[in-house]
């Protein structure tokens, strides 16, 4: 059943722009629940899988203290609307640095990221939001240290 008007491929794509542009920032953790589903989120990182904004909570307060000066750049983007909801396929290019202590030097890391996302029309904000995110797939790039 329809929550709402049909969603376009305009409103996912910026969802998706705003997404990593946070990402890149490390945008306060408050910023995010407006991009987030209220019911049923459900995230899948390579180091597991986490739900609501409690589980993404965890994450990123654990990704934030790892890694920094990240780049996140969009390689592909194919959405595809259905009524209230959408299937989003992209790969993104991610870019950051890493120090494990008590190493005199950071690290770069650079991968390509494989992701599948579900996102539909929050019944309450009427904006879209991400309910399920899912990297299928991190490729190291030439030169990259593993995770």
């Amino acid at each position: 059943m329809a929550q709402g008007p049909a969603l376009t491929e305009a409103e996912v794509r910026d969802l998706v722009v705003d997404w990593y542009k946070k990402l890149d920032v490390h945008a306060p953790l408050e910023e995010y629940r407006p991009l987030l589903a209220d019911d049923g989120l459900e995230m899948r990182f390579p180091e597991g899988t986490s739900h609501g904004f409690a589980g993404f909570k965890a994450w990123y307060d654990r990704v934030t203290f790892i890694f920094f000066d990240e780049v996140h750049e969009l390689q592909q983007l194919k959405i595809t609307p259905s009524g209230d909801e959408a299937n989003v396929q992209l790969v993104v290019r991610w870019e950051a640095r890493r120090w494990n202590p008590p190493k005199p030097r950071s690290e770069q890391l650079r991968f390509d990221a494989a992701q599948r996302w579900v996102v539909r029309r929050s019944p309450q904000s009427g904006r879209p939001v991400i309910l399920t995110y899912i990297v299928d797939s991190l490729t190291p790039l030439e030169g990259s240290p593993p995770l």
